[in-house]
């Protein structure tokens, strides 16, 4: 059994496309695969999000093991950077492998 929001799946496809598919998150990590990255930066770099649906975003990434949010407090102020997780960087050859494949296969594609 998989929970993903609240939701329960018992297929771990059906789960992983609920997460892949929420607006912006693929985005987020398509984005975060180079580079630790600010909310500030990664909300300029994922032009369009808001930052409430941003953070909604990090939050479910975070939740999930996929993005790691790396607080440090410097000068009274606190400072997050948010970077792939193990389990997110292994997200990517996935990734790439879909971009393929809708390329290779959708008629939006070509």
């Amino acid at each position: 059994m998989y929970n993903i929001d609240e939701s329960r799946y018992d297929c771990p496809i059906e789960a992983l496309s609920n997460i892949l598919g929420k607006k912006w998150v693929a985005a987020i990590i398509w984005e975060l695969q180079h580079n630790k990255m600010r909310f500030g930066e990664l909300q300029r770099s994922v032009n369009g999000c808001s930052k409430k649906v941003l953070a909604q975003q990090l939050d479910l990434l975070i939740e999930n093991d996929i993005i790691i949010n790396d607080k440090k407090v410097i000068n009274n102020i606190v400072e997050s950077t948010y970077y792939l997780s193990k389990s997110g960087v292994s997200l990517i050859p996935i990734m790439q492998t879909m971009i393929y494949w809708s390329n290779s296969n959708l008629s939006c594609g070509k």
